[in-house]
């Protein structure tokens, strides 16, 4: 099989028919014919996605931080081991867009297919992509949601917190303007639901508590983190409690949250 370096690539013209082996290819040891530069480029970015900046740094700080937290005694760390889970194709990602009818911010994307499928993160890790879709479900167990606890229903693999009962067009409730009014009028709402038994009204307005997020991180007794991917919060991380208390908007994107965890947790062992 031939394969083509990146450099080669890089100096091959559009009119240029290649011999060239994807990923995928070479795990079932057959070869395609790929013509011109943009079936190329799609070979790369779905088999050889290029390192982002944030994936490179990520990377720098875990391992800076593996060598110096050694005995693992920083928060969390003996449960990752500052290690990642492998990475994961970009058409897995994309399926399960497809599937929930979501679109996950780049800088999660990028995490998942450059770094890795869930590990070292702030507190106890990140999720992978399995773990934060099982979480979606699952992590109110307290709200007595009867959605949540039907496991069998033909639209289980539809997160709760995306459809059915939230158009995707709707503006979701966590959002630059949401106060502690707005969440605590929409939690009587609920509230009122449970009390006379209305409990398909109850099921919907649970699910627009969080509509548009996903698990992506547990903090122990009962608080986490969650990925906004829907709204004008987009790409930034809030910080939860079960029980449908309200959110904190961290005003901070995914990126600059997993960065700014580790630098702190090196700043930290240095200065013990």
């Amino acid at each position: 099989m031939e394969i083509l370096g990146l450099d080669k690539i890089r100096h091959t013209d559009d009119e240029t028919s290649v011999n060239m082996t994807g990923l995928d290819c070479i795990k079932r040891n057959d070869s395609v014919n790929i013509t011109g530069l943009s079936k190329i480029r799609n070979i790369i970015e779905t088999d050889m996605p290029a390192m982002s900046p944030f994936a490179v740094e990520l990377i720098r700080l875990v391992n800076l931080a593996r060598e110096l937290d050694t005995e693992y005694q920083q928060f969390g760390s003996q449960n990752h081991h500052y290690e990642w889970a492998p990475v994961i194709p970009l058409s897995q990602v994309r399926e399960f867009e497809r599937r929930h009818c979501i679109q996950l911010p780049q800088g999660y994307v990028d995490f998942l297919t450059q770094v890795g499928n869930g590990g070292a993160g702030p507190d106890y890790g990140l999720y992978s992509l399995e773990q934060m879709e099982e979480e979606s479900y699952f992590d109110h167990s307290c709200s007595d949601c009867s959605y949540m606890q039907v496991r069998s229903r033909p639209d289980f693999y539809t997160l709760p917190y995306l459809s059915p009962y939230v158009s995707a067009d709707a503006v979701p409730l966590i959002n630059s303007t949401l106060t502690p009014q707005k969440w605590e009028n929409r939690y009587a709402d609920f509230c009122r639901c449970s009390d006379n038994g209305s409990e398909a009204e109850r099921d919907r307005i649970y699910t627009e508590f969080y509509s548009g997020t996903v698990r992506i991180a547990d903090s122990g007794c009962r608080t986490g983190y969650m990925l906004v991917c829907r709204g004008d919060l987009s790409g930034e991380v809030i910080s939860f409690c079960h029980g449908l208390e309200m959110p904190e908007i961290l005003n901070i994107s995914f990126e600059d949250w997993v960065l700014q965890y580790f630098k702190n947790r090196i700043t930290s062992i240095t200065h013990q």
